[in-house]
């Protein structure tokens, strides 16, 4: 992950999440699952990894839940602290790719959306989803919601390595991540968690003033 890269975006703004105010398509599916994350028995707490400007903290914090936003770039999180509700969010700065800045059992839903790409080996991967088990609580949830390979914009961008991920370099952005199959985040993240529920999303999206049909899913996991 570069942080430089990303504190440039939010300065050239040429990813559409970089300037949408609006709650991201994945948001829906989160709102399905509010009757299950009710049920968690645990902290009253949810933190967001890679919360960029907090554009998804309103939907999030239906759950009653206090809001935790981390992300590894300074000005998404200025963003963040600017917003109306800014001084109700918790945000720190920090990268997923190291330990959390956070005590056990501390969570009871941790949220990615549209930031595990930016992890591209399946060991940090696997590290991540260790750190991310260890500040839930026991039955904590872990909702992600990813881009994929047969996404309109990164399909043309998809470079296979030799062991089968698919590496992405974007020529805009300089940015290099990696996108994902829900078989692929299930066994990354095994034994871990366990996949509760997902869904398929399908919109079109401007970008680089280009139009594309963009192919996104979400998965709702429980700490094992």
């Amino acid at each position: 992950m570069s942080q430089q890269l990303w504190e440039r975006e939010y300065i050239n703004k040429a990813i559409s999440s970089s300037t949408n105010t609006k709650p991201s398509h994945g948001t829906q599916f989160f709102r399905q699952c509010l009757p299950r994350i009710a049920e968690v028995e645990g902290p009253p707490r949810l933190l967001d990894l890679g919360c960029g400007g907090g554009r998804n903290a309103t939907v999030l914090k239906e759950t009653g839940l206090d809001y935790y936003g981390m992300d590894f770039a300074h000005r998404p999180l200025a963003k963040a602290a600017a917003r109306e509700d800014g001084p109700s969010l918790r945000l720190v700065q920090g990268s997923m790719a190291e330990k959390l800045p956070y005590k056990t059992n501390t969570f009871s839903i941790v949220s990615a959306f549209t930031s595990v790409e930016n992890v591209v080996e399946n060991a940090q991967l696997r590290f991540l989803s260790q750190e991310i088990r260890r500040v839930l609580c026991p039955q904590g949830l872990l909702y992600v919601y990813f881009m994929t390979p047969d996404d309109g914009y990164y399909q043309p961008l998809v470079n296979q390595s030799a062991d089968a991920r698919s590496l992405t370099y974007d020529p805009v952005t300089e940015l290099r991540q990696r996108v994902y199959q829900l078989h692929e985040l299930c066994d990354l993240f095994s034994p871990s968690f366990t996949l509760q529920a997902s869904d398929d999303f399908v919109f079109e999206d401007t970008r680089s003033h280009n139009t594309y049909l963009r192919h996104l899913a979400a998965g709702l996991w429980q700490a094992s």
